[in-house]
């Protein structure tokens, strides 16, 4: 029985230190890879922070005296950590995080503390609860990956037929007018390209969208393509046929094209704003850059 007992301590201690591990290692990533990921995989560091704080806090539950377990006291921040870890995954956020790695760290502090809690207050709850609560926490994140609960953009503006006119370049809807442009970088910021694409000059995870449209692009198989409509389009519809030199290949999901595109989207009219957007920010924007003018197609 000691034999047993000792195992078992020593199992725990072992579990503890993996989860701190690969807990402490999905919090300290973002100060050295701060930009090398997509969103997708991103959520799923999340999870692999999820799985590692669940593992330390099953090893800190067992250690609990047992005046202190099944209180129902231990419901409450089982039932707050998910929700607090939820909002700490707000897609708004992403951006701005992806320009302060500091923040970014103590957002995966914050991200990794509710699941050990979640996890650890569930064990509390009821012995046994830990395991289905780390099993949810881990789904959150994957499904996080997948783009479920991401903001598919702000379509308010849209979704009510607008007419664009041609000689503004703009948006009508009922009681404002707003400028393509302007559009376009709020369904940006909505959709989270700007996690990943940068306005300021500086190379994120994929090119910055300064001084894109309209200049030189050089590819992965050493061909040059200049950024205009066309070239601009098929890299935000098709990605993984578009392979930039210095980006690793199929970095931006395929999920835009049914966001984008498609039969729901039959005038493009969000692509076409974002990409108005993109030719806002550079110095050769031009014709060739910027979409066609609506009333080529069709309104």
């Amino acid at each position: 029985m000691k034999n047993n007992h000792t195992l078992r301590r020593i199992a725990l201690i072992g579990t503890g230190i993996v989860g701190a591990v690969i807990m402490g290692y999905g919090m300290l990533v973002v100060l050295y890879s701060h930009e090398m990921t997509t969103i997708p995989v991103h959520h799923l560091l999340h999870g692999g922070m999820a799985v590692g704080a669940g593992m330390l806090a099953m090893a800190l539950a067992a250690s609990l005296p047992p005046r202190n377990r099944e209180r129902s006291g231990w419901s409450i921040p089982a039932a707050l950590a998910p929700v607090a870890g939820l909002l700490l995954m707000w897609p708004s956020k992403y951006a701005y995080l992806m320009d302060h790695p500091w923040l970014h760290l103590l957002d995966h502090l914050g991200i990794a503390l509710c699941s050990l809690l979640a996890v650890f207050a569930a064990q509390a709850y009821v012995r046994g609860l830990g395991w289905p609560m780390l099993v949810l926490l881990v789904g959150m994140d994957a499904a996080a990956a997948g783009g479920f609960g991401v903001s598919p953009g702000n379509r308010e503006a849209l979704c009510s037929q607008p007419t664009i006119a041609a000689t503004e370049n703009t948006v009508a809807s009922p009681g404002q007018v707003t400028p393509l442009h302007m559009l376009g970088k709020q369904l940006s910021q909505n959709l989270g390209c700007t996690a990943c694409h940068r306005i300021g000059g500086i190379k994120g995870v994929g090119p910055t969208w300064k001084n894109l449209a309209g200049y030189p692009q050089k590819l992965a198989d050493g061909t040059t393509v200049v950024a205009d409509y066309p070239f601009l389009k098929k890299a935000i519809l098709y990605p993984e046929q578009v392979h930039l030199e210095g980006f690793p290949p199929n970095a931006m999901p395929n999920s835009y094209r049914a966001m984008l595109s498609g039969p729901q989207h039959a005038d493009e009219a969000e692509l076409k704003a974002i990409i108005s957007y993109i030719n806002t920010l550079s110095d050769r924007s031009s014709p060739a850059s910027q979409p066609p003018a609506p009333a080529a197609s069709g309104k």
